[in-house]
């Protein structure tokens, strides 16, 4: 329903998310595929964006998408790289390098990798047991891959704690 709500309420959405952010570390927003408007007005607040893709062409075309249309939006300098559903840790590293080649080679960007979660059939049961991975099965592979992004996140906000005097 974000898609459909009209200019005006979307950017009062967005100027009351920016408000409420100010009493969080993090704060996650979670968008949709695709480049419409709404990803668009509410990525463009991030201090940091977190592009996932997997290795489905249409997946790959719409990371590309985003990043060049926030590269010629000037917001191009905090975008990371997460593999999602990689069926190996080779095959995730593919699909990252695939993005990434497009991205050198047309846009003259490089968006690091910030991490990879490879495909297990215990993430399959948790969203039908409607129950967060890490608590339902917090000692798989994928579950692991989490943790490893979400401490890299977490690294990200401290060091610019520090780096601004925070």
């Amino acid at each position: 329903s974000l898609s459909a709500l009209p200019s005006q309420r979307l950017s009062l959405l967005r100027d009351q998310l920016i408000d409420v952010s100010n009493n969080y570390d993090v704060v996650i927003a979670d968008l949709g595929a695709g480049v419409d408007r709404t990803v668009r007005m509410l990525s463009a607040t991030a201090g940091r964006t977190i592009l996932i893709t997997t290795d489905e062409p249409t997946s790959l075309t719409d990371a590309y998408a985003f990043i060049k249309l926030g590269n010629a939006a000037g917001m191009s300098k905090n975008v990371s790289i997460v593999v999602n559903m990689a069926p190996s840790i080779t095959e995730g590293e593919k699909t990252y390098k695939t993005l990434l080649k497009a991205c050198e080679n047309f846009l003259r960007l490089r968006p690091p990798m910030l991490g990879m979660v490879r495909v297990d059939p215990k993430v399959k049961d948790t969203i039908r047991h409607q129950t967060p991975l890490l608590t339902r099965s917090p000692n798989t592979e994928a579950a692991r891959e989490v943790e490893q992004i979400a401490a890299a996140v977490w690294k990200g906000v401290e060091g610019s704690r520090r780096a601004s005097g925070a």
